[in-house]
């Protein structure tokens, strides 16, 4: 069976077929856009299907471009495997295929393209769908490629300082709304920083990395802190780099990128942006780590549900929340 469809229907289409689908998630789109997994339902990183595959056009040119963001590349490789996301360059076809259903449509994977341009597609279920598989697997998959060297994707991607909707004006009306993910499936950590970094090895960093000044960063994490932590995860991080203070500044933040630099304060680092800044008193401070099983001299933990509710309602303003945690820290 087919069913037409277009605009918002594409979306709302996606968004039930990725929630669904529990073998087979398969997409190929010579563009990707910022920000371009939330077209899927979030329901693909909690429970994702057995069989993932993404294509795309990933090279010098596209990037250099704005017509693949390799941020999101990394982003996909993080929550899944690098295996599943390939490179193929002379291919234009739009598909989607979720178990037994395919999307063939002219919608690349970019929120542009789903929010505001004019796309149509066909919606297929049935018998046809083993041909759209056999196609995307004979076709794409076995002549695509590993994508490698992201670390060099983003450098050409910022300093070519474009976007996947270069040529947008940005005056069209959206049909649709893309709704933005959750929190609900992120990593939340805790890292606290004791001595502070030299601004020479910041600027190296920075350099080698090419992080923006508008970025702050954190160096020399552990090996498996770096491995585990993802693009979009949330952290606190606690400025104990001053002495003798009364008060404590505590960042919340989304962690923005990751990268190795070879440096004498380590060689593992990530860059991220900051969200709120809190001011709580010393002792308050040293409580709510007490209370939530977090040594003094603790540098890097992933956070428990418990532990990021405790951090939450102590470093939050409301009188009345902090009232429940003083009662938490009595009843200890």
């Amino acid at each position: 069976m087919a069913r037409f469809l277009s605009c918002s229907e594409l979306y709302e289409t996606i968004q039930q077929k990725s929630l669904e689908a529990r073998e087979v998630l398969w997409v190929c789109s010579p563009y990707l856009g910022s920000d371009a997994h939330e077209i899927f339902s979030q329901e693909i990183i909690k429970n994702p299907p057995a069989d993932i595959r993404f294509v795309f056009r990933v090279n010098d040119v596209t990037v250099k471009r704005g017509e693949v963001n390799p941020y999101e590349i990394q982003y996909l490789i993080e929550h899944f495997k690098n295996s599943n996301i390939r490179s193929h360059d002379t291919f234009h076809s739009k598909i989607y295929i979720f178990d037994s259903s395919a999307l063939i449509t002219s919608a690349n994977l970019t929120k542009t393209a789903f929010e505001s341009n004019i796309e149509t597609g066909v919606l297929l279920d049935g018998p046809q769908v083993d041909e759209v598989k056999n196609f995307f697997n004979t076709s794409l998959w076995e002549n695509s490629k590993p994508v490698k060297d992201v670390k060099k994707f983003k450098r050409i991607w910022n300093i070519g300082k474009r976007s996947e909707s270069a040529g947008y004006s940005g005056k069209i009306k959206p049909h649709t709304k893309i709704e933005k993910w959750t929190d609900d499936y992120v990593s939340t950590w805790y890292f606290s920083i004791f001595s502070q970094m030299p601004r020479k090895t910041e600027r190296k960093i920075q350099k080698e990395a090419n992080w923006t000044k508008k970025l702050a960063l954190v160096g020399d994490i552990g090996p498996d802190t770096f491995k585990q932590l993802k693009l979009g995860d949330l952290a606190f991080l606690a400025d104990l780099t001053k002495k003798r203070l009364s008060r404590i500044n505590v960042e919340f933040a989304r962690v923005f990128d990751k990268s190795r630099v070879e440096t004498d304060y380590g060689d593992l680092h990530f860059a991220y942006e900051v969200k709120k800044i809190y001011s709580i008193e010393k002792t308050r401070f040293d409580e709510m780590l007490k209370i939530a099983n977090i040594a003094v001299k603790s540098s890097e933990i992933r956070l428990n549900q418990d532990q990021i509710i405790l951090m939450v309602e102590n470093l939050s303003p409301s009188k009345a929340k902090k009232r429940r945690v003083e009662h938490a820290i009595r009843q200890k």
